[in-house]
């Protein structure tokens, strides 16, 4: 950042503060769930909490971002094994599906016949079609008694973002319980900031001055004093 005077650093400090500070609020109203609050339900100040710090050209990116994260949390459900009914699961899951997968190939008019399936065309012929429906609907119905005891439904874990900021040229973000989609998302994000400018939002590539790497736009590159990173 330069400056001619101390004055006019200062100011160009405050505005940059200002900036960045005005940025995180704007995420803080907009996705607030995803913020370690104060028990003032307002965002913990700054020195309780990790330096946020997102350049201007990625700041779209960042809040799609945190949007996706809260869609994702609000809105999704999972099933996962029931804790509870584990000798079921384990039933369900040995033996019954077995016994249901033959009494359907036995009991099923409308497979064709094949090296898969238990009877001759003859049988299938002469097969009592409704008896044979009755069978597969109580086979539907244990499978459904089996399916709604052995898994529950549970949302995601809340997420709260520790700290996002540059660093070495890209973003990163931490979060506190994340799961395997949210390190996706979050993947994702920083890949993209590898490909965008983050000053001018443009596409840009990594590039490097001295010990200093940034990702920018050939223009601002040229600007700055960068050169363009070797891959």
């Amino acid at each position: 950042m330069k400056a001619k005077n101390t004055k006019e650093l200062k100011e160009k400090i405050e505005a940059t503060a200002k900036a960045e500070f005005d940025f995180e609020q704007h995420l803080f109203k907009k996705y607030p769930d995803l913020f370690h609050t104060g028990e003032d339900g307002q965002l913990l100040p700054q020195f309780q909490r990790c330096w946020n710090d997102c350049p201007k050209g990625w700041e779209t990116i960042v809040d799609n971002l945190f949007g996706s994260i809260d869609q994702y949390i609000k809105y999704t459900t999972k099933t996962e094994d029931n804790p509870d009914k584990k000798i079921k699961a384990w039933v369900y899951r040995n033996i019954w599906r077995k016994i249901h997968a033959r009494l359907d190939r036995l009991f099923n008019p409308y497979k064709k016949v094949n090296y898969t399936v238990a009877r001759t065309e003859e049988q299938t012929k002469k097969m009592n079609k409704s008896f044979a429906m009755k069978v597969r609907r109580l086979t539907l119905r244990i499978t459904a008694w089996f399916m709604s005891e052995i898994y529950i439904y549970v949302k995601p874990r809340q997420v709260k973002v520790a700290q996002y900021k540059e660093k070495f040229g890209t973003l990163r973000v931490y979060v506190d319980s994340g799961d395997k989609t949210v390190d996706g998302m979050i993947r994702f994000a920083e890949y993209l900031t590898s490909k965008t400018c983050q000053d001018s939002g443009e596409a840009g590539d990594m590039c490097k001055r001295g010990g200093w790497y940034a990702t920018l736009a050939p223009s601002e590159a040229e600007k700055q004093g960068y050169t363009k990173a070797e891959t």
